[in-house]
């Protein structure tokens, strides 16, 4: 299928410009670089149907060049992730001829990225195939920390023989090439590392000689796909662990010239970052660093490599303009958008169309991320169509007739009800969407304004824009009662209420009491209202605060922060085996905690408040018991960062009284932003 003619703008010409590399011709300068899924076959670890959907929206979506998650390329290397891909199975090939012909139907193409774990495999993943893990040195992992095997002459061998084996299979799959994995702390990444690689023979002690099991594995794969064949590979240019540390850009200068030096690559995938840095790898809301800002890196890579092999770069690019700017700067030959093109993978075709303003736009909060630490399919917070694509895909939201045309009200303007209103006007109801404030957004206008936190306002202008597009009806600075909602007369009612945050205590490590003993004082409040009072006034909760939390999320540490700048003693007290888990789950604890520490922030996990008294609270070691309790003085707020609890009484009069009423989102039960916009897509889809 051709794809549509460009609209060539001022500021838009390089992005559209055709690329060749080796014998396969891209129609632009746009990439989705590779990226976990989680999507796999977890059964007999093929590409699965939802991964072709996958790749195939992207091919519709504009997309030149798709390179699929990392792969299983070896028989050693089967146990990173439950759904891992085995392309050194031939079992696999069947799945990669569906997957080129989804892809190449609509104007795409796409790579496998061939890859082994290293230390970051686990032995033990599969019960059936237990193993020991390999690795360059005696180094463990340190998320797994299981030990590993050296590797020697027999590996090495075997190694560079599966990666041949893989690449081989990939070609008779009809796909259009394959990418070596050498970024981001995996297995050939390691011997490029001297964090991992403490040899001195052949294989360590120079970058040069770390280079040597990647050039083994290359010619393997040379041997077996020939000359025409595309072969890349993916290096963290630098892995931000200083001088004595890591990968450094001085050591990728002399890598990349060995390696480009052996003619083996048709192209060169720049990232960064590795396990110990991983947030850099994946920089979320917290991360303050430009828009494309690993383009000086890949610039000098250009000027190393030279005419030899293409140069790709990603790196927080979420626009083609962005793109642009590092086309005609001759930073790149392509560039990869990665979070933006799970966000929308229609982000190319619309900018091409002249319709920038229904693109999604990613706020990079990392659900997608944090879903694949838990070995969870990949998703995306702000679009639910991502990783649903089977069956929510391009052209699966059918209009309704005329006849089964109804008039819709949704009460409450937040993500839950913003969604479901612009999905059912998109589909041809007659919508009215009202909110009791004077703007739309519910809780997320709380956190946009709390420190790191601010791209949570993109999520808000995504919604908006699309309730826009949609023909919603707004209606703003007005409550709703059951009369009301009589009166109205709507065919079908969606409560989206929300939730409110709770001052009692009440918290399953204290199972035996609905409260905690003084929380009905005045100075305990819950933490919206925290929020609320330290963006007004830093030293509103006093000099001295203590925060309660279970949630491990942002919201109390942004509490925490607001208050210790301004000087405020802040401890938080969690009882959690670790104080944020939500945000360690989505890697900004590793631009958190170094500030709360900075400013004397006291973070204790492990312990619970067993009293609270004027100025005093008790608080003990969960394994060591109440008795144990110590008190902390001259306190002059409690924060209470426990639960939320539905607004639901609208839903519960309506529910008795009317018919066809429901409720979404945190009205029915207070989850995350990801799971409450599902709820609003999917009402929205089935009204």
């Amino acid at each position: 299928m051709a794809a549509t003619a460009p609209i060539m703008s001022n500021d838009l010409k390089r992005v559209w410009e055709p690329l060749k590399i080796g014998n396969v011709e891209l129609r632009n300068r746009i990439l989705q670089p590779a990226h976990s899924s989680q999507h796999g076959d977890p059964r007999d670890h093929v590409f699965s149907d939802r991964q072709i959907a996958y790749f195939r929206e992207r091919a519709k979506g504009g997309v030149a060049l798709s390179v699929t998650e990392t792969v299983a390329a070896a028989r050693s290397a089967l146990g990173s992730f439950f759904h891992v891909v085995d392309v050194y199975n031939e079992a696999c090939i069947p799945s990669m001829e569906r997957m080129g012909e989804a892809v190449h139907e609509h104007g795409g193409r796409i790579m496998v990225q061939l890859a082994s774990m290293g230390v970051h495999d686990k032995g033990r993943m599969f019960i059936d195939r237990p193993k020991p893990i390999w690795g360059a040195s005696r180094i463990p992992s340190l998320m797994h920390n299981e030990m590993p095997q050296v590797m020697g002459p027999t590996e090495f061998k075997e190694l560079a023989h599966d990666f041949g084996v893989s690449a081989a299979n990939v070609k008779r799959g009809g796909l259009d090439g394959v990418e070596l994995h050498g970024a981001h702390s995996y297995g050939l990444a390691q011997f490029l590392s001297p964090t991992y690689n403490k040899r001195t023979d052949a294989y360590g002690g120079t970058p040069a000689k770390r280079c040597r099991l990647m050039i083994d594995c290359a010619e393997q794969v040379r041997a077996q796909v020939g000359p025409d064949f595309v072969v890349g590979v993916r290096l963290s240019w630098d892995e931000f662990m200083g001088p004595e540390g890591g990968v450094t850009p001085e050591q990728s200068e002399e890598q990349i010239a060995v390696l480009a030096d052996t003619g083996l690559f048709d192209y060169f995938s720049i990232s960064a970052g590795g396990y110990h840095t991983i947030h850099l790898a994946l920089p979320g809301m917290e991360d303050e660093s430009p828009e494309g800002w690993l383009a000086p890196f890949s610039k000098r890579a250009k000027e190393i490599v030279g005419d030899r092999a293409k140069v790709f770069v990603v790196g927080k690019i979420r626009d083609l303009h962005t793109a642009e700017t590092i086309l005609e700067d001759d930073a790149a030959d392509m560039v990869a958008l990665a979070r933006q093109l799970l966000t929308d993978p229609f982000t190319v075709k619309k900018t091409q169309e002249g319709r920038e303003d229904e693109i999604i736009r990613c706020n990079r909060c990392n659900e997608c991320a944090g879903r694949l630490w838990e070995h969870r399919e990949l998703v995306c917070a702000l679009n639910p169509v991502s990783g649903r694509e089977s069956y929510w895909g391009d052209g699966s939201l059918k209009k309704v007739s005329a006849k089964k045309k109804k008039k819709v009200l949704v009460v409450g303007g937040g993500p839950a009800g913003m969604k479901v209103a612009a999905i059912a006007a998109k589909r041809g109801h007659a919508v009215t969407l009202m909110e009791q404030r004077e703007q739309l957004g519910g809780h997320l206008r709380l956190y946009e304004r709390l420190p790191g936190m601010g791209s949570w306002g993109i999520a808000i202008d995504n919604l908006n824009r699309e309730i826009a597009h949609a023909g919603v009806e707004v209606v703003l600075n007005s409550t709703m009662d059951l009369d009301g909602l009589r009166d109205f007369g709507a065919d079908e009612t969606v409560i989206a209420t929300g939730a409110s945050y709770e001052d009692t205590g009440l918290s399953l490590y204290r199972p035996e009491r609905e409260s905690i003993p003084g929380s009905d004082l005045a100075h305990v409040v819950d933490v919206g209202t925290a929020a609320q009072r330290v963006l007004d006034d830093p030293l509103a909760l006093g000099k001295n605060i203590l925060i309660v939390d279970e949630t491990g999320a942002h919201l109390p540490f942004a509490v925490a922060e607001i208050a210790a700048k301004a000087g405020v003693q802040v401890e938080v007290v969690s009882p959690r085996l670790y104080a944020g888990e939500r945000i360690y789950r989505n890697l900004d604890i590793l631009y958190i905690f170094p500030r709360l520490k900075q400013l004397g922030v006291r973070i204790i996990n492990q312990h619970f408040v067993d009293s609270i008294r004027a100025n005093e609270v008790d608080v003990y070691d969960i394994w060591a018991g109440p008795a144990t309790a110590e008190t902390r003085s001259g306190v002059d707020s409690v924060v209470m960062s426990i639960l939320r609890v539905p607004n639901d009484a609208l839903f519960n009069a309506a529910e008795a009284a009317l018919d066809n009423v429901t409720r979404i989102g945190d009205a029915a039960a207070p989850r995350d932003a990801t799971a409450v916009i599902y709820d609003g897509e999917e009402l929205g889809r089935r009204l």
